[in-house]
């Protein structure tokens, strides 16, 4: 979290740099359309030029001049031109050969002595070598792309205006290198701007965001504050209505969640009684025991790593081995059965709890939408309840698989046949200390 001391500085920092950032895209767009502006006039320029010492060097052709003689006062006019920045020349279509030109020494040798490539649509897509294109039979406005000193490469802007009558052509040059210089220039004065536009713009909003933030922070920080207490207090609530694991499943996301578990060790609890002593006892005092006595067995279940499933009325019912699987689930809630007996004693009320145990498959789930329940269902499930039911008070009834389970680790009273509803007549046991 940015703390509120450096926040104006994160502010005044992300809007500078977001304005540079947006001057960084727009500027080469900005300099590319001004670079296309200043080639096409550039190119007009030179297209009004070339046409214009075309029309007059056929006027004197039209008047019967020699040749030879238009060809002097024309290499006059040029020679000495700074050919850095911009000149006209005269090139022979048939031959290709310059036939006047500011350096006196490229009279008489093909324009292919430049190594040049011309592209009429400026973009590169048509480049052609230059003694080729020299050739064409129409006028051109173009890129004329050549090696320069030490094989650099250099541009000019060239319009090739053709003198059909004589097969010559008139070519109108100037240097990119000049329009270079000028969009650096643009650009120098693009940066510094934007500099100064981001500055001045940031500082007063940096200060602006100062200011809020002293006012809102306090506030965020109360909501935060109420926030976590209130999530603090659903996690809480979910843990006590469900298993750790699973209440993590559902705040993952999980919609659906039901288990098929092998081995499942479950116990049912019963008060003795509870009708008749309901009957005769305060509803304040009822729940006070209630409460008393069941919080002591979720004490034992956290002891011994069994889940409490929920209680109905003075009836508790806890399992051992699921969520998640542990070791030995039947021995640890065989243990705090007893200790669940002697937890009663310690009440020092005239009350005695029936206990039933029994182990085998089970499934288990979520169900409920607004308020959650986890719960279990299948035969291993009814058998335990129908072992609390029917067994006796301060005892704790087994099933022969709770027993085979156990082994020699706690001692049996052999009950024998015992008939349980709904599933006829089962050996039972009770289960005592060995």
């Amino acid at each position: 979290m940015i703390h509120r001391k450096n926040l104006p500085l994160y502010t005044f920092l992300a809007v500078f740099f977001s304005i540079i950032a947006v001057g960084v895209v727009v500027m080469p767009l900005v300099l590319d359309a001004i670079q296309k502006q200043y080639i096409s006039i550039q190119a007009d320029v030179n297209t009004r030029q070339a046409k214009a010492m075309a029309q007059f060097i056929q006027a004197r052709v039209d008047q019967g001049e020699p040749k030879a003689d238009i060809l002097r006062d024309f290499q006059a006019s040029i020679v000495g031109s700074n050919v850095d920045r911009g000149f006209v020349c005269l090139v022979d279509q048939k031959t290709t050969d310059f036939l006047c030109h500011p350096l006196p020494q490229l009279i008489g040798q093909s324009v292919a002595v430049r190594r040049a490539v011309y592209d009429r649509s400026f973009n590169q897509a048509k480049a052609l070598p230059w003694q080729v294109a020299i050739k064409s039979p129409t006028s051109s406005s173009g890129f004329l792309k050549f090696p320069g000193p030490n094989n650099q490469p250099e541009e000019e802007v060239v319009h090739s205006q053709v003198i059909p009558s004589l097969g010559w052509v008139v070519n109108s040059h100037e240097n990119v290198a000049r329009i270079n210089a000028d969009i650096s220039r643009i650009r120098f004065f693009l940066i510094l701007g934007s500099i100064v536009f981001a500055f001045l713009l940031a500082f007063p909003i940096s200060f602006a965001v100062r200011t809020v933030s002293r006012r809102y922070e306090r506030q965020i920080e109360d909501s935060n504050r109420v926030i976590a207490e209130e999530k603090k207090k659903s996690d809480t609530l979910l843990l006590s209505i469900l298993p750790e694991a699973i209440a993590h499943r559902m705040k993952e996301g999980e919609k659906t969640i039901v288990n098929q578990f092998d081995k499942v060790a479950i116990l049912f609890c019963d008060i003795v009684g509870f009708t008749q002593y309901a009957g005769q006892t305060s509803p304040e005092k009822l729940v006070k025991l209630l409460n008393s006595l069941f919080s002591r067995f979720d004490a034992l279940c956290l002891k011994h790593g069994v889940e409490k499933i929920k209680t109905i009325g003075d009836a508790y019912m806890a399992v051992c081995g699921l969520p998640l699987p542990v070791d030995d689930p039947v021995g640890r809630l065989a243990r705090m059965a007893f200790e669940m007996l002697e937890a009663v004693e310690s009440l020092g009320l005239n009350m005695r709890v029936r206990i039933g145990l029994h182990v085998g498959e089970a499934v288990a789930g979520v169900i409920g939408t607004s308020k959650f329940s986890y719960d279990l269902w299948g035969d291993t499930v009814n058998l335990a309840s129908r072992l609390e039911s029917s067994g006796q008070p301060g005892k704790i009834h087994v099933s022969t698989e709770v027993k085979q389970e156990l082994g020699d680790s706690f001692a049996y009273v052999d009950r024998g046949e015992t008939t349980l509803k709904g599933k006829g007549a089962v050996h039972t046991w009770f289960l005592e200390r060995s």
